[in-house]
Formats: structure tokens, sequence, C-alpha cells
């Protein structure tokens, strides 16, 4: 679609079409799919402006606040939520279709999991505490995050889409997505909420009330309007994030996955132990290294996997990188995988882009002695730091077009990744997948199509 000249900017708020009696969405108690629908008009949407706005309240298993009480740093969370996800962690799946014909548009699965990864690679510590901590619940440090859901917490989030993040506005009449439906799915509160007393008694428990959506409607001039209101043919092209989902336990593992897209942009992959997934007693949107269990294979208590080579393929060649990513001497001295992490990196935002991160040595530890906070916080006495959260941002991807954004061609080509680890057989994690593509809409007066 050409570009039009925009003559004013209009500000909209909509409430939920499946507002609950009481107001109030809760996994538990069944309300758990939250509906907004934007008509179809001749106006943009300015996809960057959307705000998904409420208030979260935790509650104990009996209803009652949480109180998680850490002045002095060393009293245990009773009942806490991530504090790099936030309240997006709330969302389970997000799916976005046209609002007239149905058409699924984007449909994003595990995506607490993809936003764990996303905004510490795109936010550092400062924007934690002074921006996302306000209006997402998420300041990066576990004990503030704690006494913040002790009382009822308003919050104002983005969507990390594709569709909403790639930059361009949206038209929303017949020339275009004719409307939005978005659909927010809700996360159980296992996955969640975490915490030692999170599991007593029937569980804790969390709720989202007065929900609204927020944003800009961009307004064009006569001609741009004309342009919008009179059904035609054309097309337009947007992101779109997809996710998969599969497991590693062995010391050289290659997992092939048939994505099917003719634009992939980026693909990136992060780690959690099978067993922390929807568990009150531990963190499920954690972004650690792959986890060991013990020698009996019963508790992930046994260490970070030392992770050796990686490598990228498509159709069984080389894909991206004409390399293997060799990290051995840096996992064997507790050093960062700066040949992983920067990759991964580039794989959710173009590294020469990325001036705001998470990864640094609060978070790492760069081999020996330094590896003291890291160390005390898996395995040594996390009670000594209870306020810090120096869980890694671990991630490993590949980014296949940052320059044109055309992307590569996986249509009747398989996708593939080769993990060499110390992996042993009884230790079997969880790899979450997201791909970014470009999809293109078509339009015309018959009706929408979305070719990927």
């Amino acid at each position: 679609m050409s570009a039009m000249n925009i003559v004013q900017v209009e500000k909209f708020e909509i409430l939920p079409s499946n507002q609950p009696a009481n107001n109030t969405y809760s996994f538990r108690n069944g309300s758990g799919i939250i509906t907004f629908n934007i008509g179809s008009q001749n106006k943009l949407l300015k996809a960057s402006s959307v705000r998904i706005n409420g208030k979260l309240q935790v509650f104990t298993a009996t209803g009652g606040k949480v109180n998680n009480n850490q002045l002095d740093g060393n009293a245990a969370v009773n009942v806490d939520i991530d504090s790099r996800t936030g309240i997006n962690g709330v969302f389970q799946n997000v799916n976005i279709s046209s609002n007239d014909t149905n058409q699924t548009l984007e449909s994003v699965r595990q995506y607490g999991r993809m936003v764990s990864t996303v905004l510490p690679s795109t936010h550092s510590s400062e924007d934690y505490l002074n921006n996302n901590g306000v209006v997402e619940v998420s300041t990066g440090l576990n004990a503030m995050n704690g006494n913040m859901v002790n009382n009822q917490v308003n919050f104002s989030c983005r969507l990390f889409t594709g569709m909403m993040n790639g930059g361009n506005a949206i038209p929303m009449g017949v020339n275009g997505v004719r409307g939005l439906t978005l659909n927010l799915e809700l996360v159980s509160d296992q996955q969640f909420l975490k915490g030692s007393q999170a599991n007593s008694a029937g569980g804790a428990f969390y709720e989202l009330s007065d929900l609204t959506l927020t944003g800009d409607m961009l307004i064009p001039d006569a001609d741009g309007m004309q342009k919008l209101s009179v059904s035609g043919n054309g097309s337009f092209a947007y992101n779109s994030f997809n996710n998969l989902y599969s497991v590693i336990d062995s010391n050289d593992s290659t997992q092939t996955y048939n994505i099917a897209n003719s634009n992939v942009l980026n693909i990136f992959h992060n780690f959690l132990p099978v067993s922390h997934s929807n568990n009150y007693s531990f963190n499920g949107y954690s972004t650690n290294l792959p986890q060991l269990t013990d020698a009996q294979g019963a508790n992930y208590d046994g260490g970070d996997v030392q992770i050796n080579k990686v490598s990228f393929s498509r159709g069984g060649m080389k894909l991206a990188l004409d390399y293997d990513l060799d990290v051995q001497e840096q996992s064997q001295n507790g050093a960062p995988q700066t040949g992983l992490e920067v990759n991964a990196l580039n794989a959710v935002k173009p590294f020469y882009n990325i001036t705001h991160l998470i990864n640094q040595p609060l978070t790492h530890g760069f081999g020996e002695n330094d590896l003291l906070l890291y160390n005390k916080l898996h395995g040594g006495n996390p009670q000594s730091f209870a306020s810090v959260d120096a869980n890694r941002n671990f991630a490993i991807g590949v980014a296949l077009d940052n320059v044109s954004q055309v992307g590569i061609d996986f249509r009747g080509q398989s996708y593939a990744t080769r993990i060499q680890s110390n992996l042993d057989g009884k230790s079997p994690n969880a790899v979450y997948t997201y791909v970014l593509s470009k999809n293109v809409l078509e339009y015309s007066p018959q009706g929408i199509t979305v070719k990927s």
C-alpha cells in the first residue's frame, strides 16, 4: 500500500467483548480468554502504540493477599512472579485475526517464553527499574517484584508479536485487514506464579481486572481516505512469530524443524528443564542454560549444561554461518559463550542496533572467582542474594536477513540445529523455538488471503 499523508492522530480505548460479570479474568475460575474487537474502519492502526491495560492481583490459596517482606533481603519469597517477564507472563497464547473474516493473521503460542528472551535482550537493568517496573510489573529484581505484588498493581504492557512490532501502520478497512480481533489466552497459575508458599493448600492464583485496549489510529487526508474506503486489489507485508516445541537430552542432539515459510527472517531458541514448566516450585520463565539432573536423575540440581558446539543448517547445508559455533573453552572456564550469545541477540534484534540489554557481569560471571554472585543463586546460598535476579539471559539463534528483510525460503527445506554438549541422557530440557517470518496479506473485493 502506498504511503499516505496523515492529518490526525486519534486515541482509542476498547473494553473486552467477552467481559465477565465481575469484570475479572482468572485462569483458576475459568475465565481465561480475553477478546478485543477493533472494527473495520478507514483508518490505519499505529501498531507500536497498542497497549493492554488493567490491574493484577495475586492471592494465596485461601484468597488472601500475599506477603513478600524482604526489607533485609533474607526472607523467603512466598508467592512471586518472574521479575523480567512481569505481566507479560500471564499470556499463554496470543492470536490476531481479521475481525470481519476471522482469517488468522498471527498466532504466537508460548508467548511468555518468547518475551522472556526478547525483553532482557532489548532492555537494560536501568530500563527495568525506571520504566518496565512501572508499566509491566518487571523490575529485574526479585525482592522488588515480590513487594510489588503484595498489593493490587496497575499495568500497561505492549504486545511483542511480530505484527505489532514490525514498524508498519496497519490498514484497518476493506483495503487491509478489515478490523482486528485479539484473543489473549491466560497461562496457568502454576506457570505464572512461583515461590516457597505458592503451592500450599491448593495453590496461589492471580486475577486480572479493569482490562482495556488502547492505541492510536492514524487518519489520512481526503485522498488517502478515498483509497481506504473503495474496495480494490493490493497487498501489504507484516511480520509474524511462530512457535515450535521440542526436547533435547543427548550429548549430540540434532533437532529438525519443518518451518514451511518462504520469508524467514530470524530464529531463536531458549531452554527450560521439562519439569520446571507449570510448576510453582520453579520459575517457568527462566532463561538459563539447559540444566543437568543429579546422579539419580531426580532433580535438576546438577548445574549448567556445558555446551561445546552449535550449528545451524537448511536442507543439510550450513545456514547463515559457514562454521560451527565452538564455545567449549568458554563453557569449561565458566565464562560467557560469546559466540552463541551474540548470534542469539542478533536474532532478536540486529546486534549493531542493540544499545540496551541485561547481559552483563552481574548475570554471568567471567570465570573463576568472578562467578560468586551467579553461583550463590545457583546452588550456593540463594537467600544471601535474594534481592538480585542473576539468571542468565541465554539463548541460541541465528539471524537470516537483517539487511534486506527478504528472508530465506524454507518451503520444501528443513531447518535443523545441532547442539553438542555434556547432556547425559537423563536430563530432558525443553527447547522453545521462535521463528520470525514476513507474511503478505493480499486484499481484493472478494476478501483477504495471507501468504507466508
